[in-house]
């Protein structure tokens, strides 16, 4: 019975690709997309640009539901990283019944699919609503008639046109301390046509963000400055970690962050998980090695958020498929909080990761937990350094240390 119901599954989805295949073109068969403007003036979209495209069609019959599938499209590909068309098709040139629809590119009204521009979606009026989505490329991921299944619409990776910055500036005064460069303007250039990408104001921590429009271009951070007791400027992330030192110049301080360097920075990076990892590390026919890994409490506390048990799931995973290595689990913390008082905590927290480990089938005699408190800041955020909540966490991390048997 369980084959005959896999079957069938099966042979639905088969006939869903097939049909989708057999009624949508794939890829869309225009480079550009003419549409009006909420003034009603003509604008050009161009379908080469990196971003998902949905097309909602419907009519007056189906509208109230593609307004309900508007909002979940939005919801499952992010409102940032598609843009949707929603298409009425109204049998005549007449107003839509409502503008619920409120889109970056506003409802478009056809008279019928056979004398639109997308007659090569074969539509009919038994298919309203449909939405259908194309990826960053411009292939057809899939489509919709109902709002539950959206989120089976799959593209694939995400390949967001804009890639966000988030960074820090500090400088170190005369008295060589580090400081945030707080509340100063910052100027971002594209070294390949020399465009002003951004100009924005540090927060109090000298935190930052800026959207750049790729990953395959230079780009020169800038600041003006002129105050003598300052030694240098350093670009971070946002949690602390150095990117490098800015060069002083008669304007100020500049930072050439070129592209190679893009790729490597937090929320730009495609981050692996710990199977990935230890698969990496492992490849390298090293006996011994660390996977750091930010494991998330409630502050103060030792219970693990449902979060940090999927990733010692994925832990579970890697000790099972190697049961020669052994696990040294090491707990570290922020400087909130008393010394004595962290080391303590930090303690806890490995013996808590130790013990789910064990719940969940690993052997006690594989395990061993260790905790160091605050004793490792890894950023400026040591005692009495007010510092942000995301400097904070840069320092409240766990280290799986694997060892060989």
């Amino acid at each position: 019975m369980k084959k005959v119901v896999l079957f069938l599954v099966l042979l639905n989805v088969l006939s869903l690709f097939v049909y989708a295949q057999d009624r949508f073109p794939n890829p869309i068969p225009f480079k550009t997309i003419d549409y009006l403007d909420k003034s009603k003036v003509k604008q050009v979209y161009n379908a080469s640009k990196s971003e998902k495209k949905g097309f909602l069609f419907f009519d007056m019959v189906s509208e109230p539901l593609a307004e309900v599938m508007f909002n979940g499209a939005n919801f499952v590909f992010t409102e940032k990283n598609i843009t949707i068309f929603p298409i009425y098709f109204s049998g005549q040139l007449t107003k839509k019944t409502s503008d619920d629809i409120i889109s970056k590119v506003p409802t478009q009204i056809v008279r019928s699919p056979e004398t639109s521009i997308f007659k090569d979606f074969k539509l009919t009026n038994e298919d309203f609503p449909v939405l259908i989505v194309y990826n960053e490329k411009n292939e057809l991921c899939g489509f919709s008639r109902n709002v539950q299944n959206i989120a089976e619409i799959d593209c694939g990776l995400e390949m967001v046109q804009f890639k966000v910055l988030r960074l820090k500036i500090m400088t170190e005064e005369k008295d060589n301390t580090m400081k945030p460069y707080a509340f100063k303007p910052v100027v971002i250039l594209s070294l390949k046509n020399n465009d002003t990408i951004a100009k924005l104001t540090t927060n109090k921590y000298g935190d930052f963000n800026a959207e750049i429009p790729d990953l395959d271009q230079d780009y020169l951070i800038t600041v003006d400055e002129k105050n003598k007791d300052i030694n240098f400027a350093v670009l971070a992330t946002q949690t602390g970690k150095l990117v490098g030192k800015f060069k002083a110049t008669d304007k100020g301080f500049e930072y050439k962050l070129l592209s190679v360097e893009l790729s490597k920075l937090p929320d730009i990076a495609v981050e692996e998980d710990v199977e990935m990892k230890f698969t990496t590390l492992k490849q390298k026919a090293l006996n011994n090695f660390d996977i750091t890994e930010t494991l998330y409490y409630e502050l103060g506390e030792s219970e693990l958020t449902q979060s940090s048990k999927s990733l010692l799931t994925k832990v579970k995973k890697v000790m099972d498929t190697y049961p020669e290595f052994k696990l040294l689990v090491i707990s570290h913390t922020d400087s909130q909080g008393d010394d004595e008082g962290n080391l303590k905590l930090s303690i806890k927290r490995s013996e808590t990761v130790i013990s789910y480990l064990s719940s969940i089938g690993i052997k006690m005699d594989r395990l061993k937990a260790a905790g160091k408190g605050e004793m490792e800041i890894r950023n400026r955020c040591t005692n009495g350094v007010d510092c942000s909540d995301k400097e904070h966490e840069y320092n409240r991390r766990t280290e799986f240390k694997f060892s060989r048997n």
